[in-house]
């Protein structure tokens, strides 16, 4: 981790600054906000993103902005922030579990360069940079190395809106000769960084925003692992799916996916 850019090390602090912040809101039930019918954010989404914000400003004010609370700042850079001021609100809010957390990367074009994911109430700080490795807590980052699909752990998700879009792609993959077990907590970035740390296997979805995964893209390609869209095409920024394994697991479930 001595090895990060300028870039680098701005989303760690930034990740660990707002991190530290929603924690604080961690299942208080403060008020709903509701944003349609079924979803809500709380303060602490508004607040973190505005935290999250007022810092890109302030040190790169030429890039561009991409959050899910705030409109799309556009500098005409070639390097965009993406970031999500709080993956999992509900958990946050009702403390179901302690997968929520805040997801900063910077994107070159539609390449994911740094990523950097705290997820506080785990006590997880992941971070990553092209050519410099993944870690969690300062530890470089492991996956798990088996390729047979039985044994397969893997997060399956939908996403908030195509609620219902993974569903042919659980079936399938909860086939007799499939994956051992599909595990879900509505927060997407939590699942790929234990992808990436070696706690579950893969991870897969099939409607997600950018700001749930462009993190954790590179922090898993840093860690070793495959990152595509569902078709098998390298992920890049605007693709809405995503599946994460090893390269050889990788390889199985598509095979499972998209038989040829």
């Amino acid at each position: 981790m001595d090895n990060l850019s300028n870039f680098g090390r701005f989303a760690l602090n930034l990740s660990k600054e707002a991190g530290k912040l929603i924690l604080g809101f961690h299942n208080r039930r403060t008020e709903q906000i509701w944003t349609d019918k079924i979803h809500f954010k709380t303060v602490a989404d508004n607040k973190s993103d505005a935290l999250i914000r007022k810092a890109i400003r302030e040190s790169f004010p030429n890039h561009n902005i991409h959050s899910e609370e705030g409109e799309y700042v556009n500098k005409s850079s070639e390097y965009t922030w993406i970031c999500d001021a709080v993956d999992g609100t509900i958990n946050l809010w009702s403390a179901f579990t302690d997968h929520f957390s805040v997801c900063i990367a910077l994107c070159k074009n539609d390449e994911p360069i740094v990523g950097a994911i705290c997820v506080p109430k785990r006590e997880e700080v992941f971070i990553a940079e092209k050519g410099r490795g993944a870690f969690l807590n300062g530890k470089k980052l492991q996956p798990l190395t088996d390729a047979n699909i039985n044994h397969a752990l893997v997060g399956v998700d939908s996403g908030k809106n195509r609620r219902r879009s993974h569903l042919p792609v659980l079936n399938t993959l909860l086939e007799e000769n499939g994956i051992n077990c599909n595990l879900g907590t509505g927060c997407a970035s939590v699942p790929l960084c234990l992808a990436a740390s070696g706690v579950i296997h893969g991870y897969i979805a099939t409607d997600l925003e950018p700001e749930d995964m462009a993190a954790a893209v590179i922090i898993n390609r840093q860690a070793g692992n495959k990152v595509t869209d569902l078709s098998g095409a390298e992920w890049k920024l605007g693709d809405r799916s995503i599946v994460v394994a090893n390269p050889e697991l990788h390889k199985n479930i598509l095979a499972l996916l998209v038989p040829e």
